[in-house]
């Protein structure tokens, strides 16, 4: 199997990000075209308009994307949503359930602390 060169690496990662590359592109055909001389200014600001129409696409596709992943996440994401989920099933599991003839209390979880994983349980 072929070694992965490091041009190989920087084509991947220039790939992955099509929108910042054809910006990076624009930007710097614009520089040629304005300290360089002698080069076809007319043709080289042709292509940089180009890029960054495509540069312009390649974002919308990629918003596109976000937004249909946020539409299928629920509102609350990370710890927010652990803690939501803790305390839900903390309140589910103190309900007394009616086929249950036990009147044992129910331990309750309190303090928690979703950075260091640290909680409380009491009687």
């Amino acid at each position: 199997m072929a070694d992965r060169t490091e041009g190989n690496i920087m084509l991947d990662k220039l790939k992955a990000t099509p929108a910042k590359t054809l910006g990076l592109v624009s930007a710097l055909l614009a520089l040629l075209a304005v300290y360089v001389p002698g080069l076809p200014q007319e043709a080289i600001l042709g292509v940089v308009a180009t890029a960054l129409l495509g540069g312009y696409q390649a974002q919308k596709i990629e918003d596109r994307k976000t937004e249909e992943a946020l539409e299928e996440t629920p509102d609350l994401e990370g710890f927010d949503r652990q803690l939501l989920l803790l305390l839900e099933e903390n309140a589910a599991l103190r309900k007394p359930s009616p086929s249950s003839g036990s009147t044992q209390e129910i331990p309750k979880v309190t303090d928690v602390d979703l950075d260091t994983g640290t909680f409380q349980v009491t009687r």
